[in-house]
């Protein structure tokens, strides 16, 4: 992606971090405690990864490790998904508005939604799976990490 959408984004990650919070709450309001600090750090990380200014491993691994502690927390998985997808829409729709300021809606703008709605697909599926398995370790003390 060219570096000017992704310098247009990160300038404001603080602001599209509040709009986050903001959606999860009035979405889901079991979620109504979270802070737009903590969502700051997991969008810059999300957006460096799929704007290809880092590796998404260690984003999505965030997103596992956030999925297993609302899994011990007791969050019920559904819940959980609904919180994440509230945020995605977010990121997408300010991803989707600041490519067509910057691409009018050609090939370029395209590849930025595919970008934009594969990266929310991979972010939900690791924090699920990571709240999955931390359910598991729960329900089975002796499952292992491997």
């Amino acid at each position: 992606m060219k570096p000017d959408l992704e310098r247009f984004l990160t300038d404001r990650v603080d602001e599209i971090a509040a709009e986050i919070v903001q959606e999860i709450s009035a979405r889901v309001p079991g979620y109504a405690h979270v802070r737009a600090g903590a969502v700051g750090t997991l969008v810059r990380g999300a957006l460096a990864a799929y704007l290809g200014a880092r590796d998404k491993t260690g984003v999505l691994e965030a997103f596992r490790v956030l999925g297993a502690g609302e899994a011990r927390a007791g969050q019920d998985v559904r819940r959980f998904e609904s919180a994440l997808r509230a945020g995605a829409r977010v990121l997408v729709r300010r991803t989707a508005s600041a490519a067509a300021r910057f691409y009018p809606p050609t090939g370029e703008y395209i590849t930025v939604m595919e970008t934009a709605f594969s990266a929310e697909k991979e972010i939900v599926e690791a924090a699920v799976e990571g709240h999955h398995l931390a359910s598991l370790r729960a329900l089975h003390p002796l499952f292992s990490q491997n």
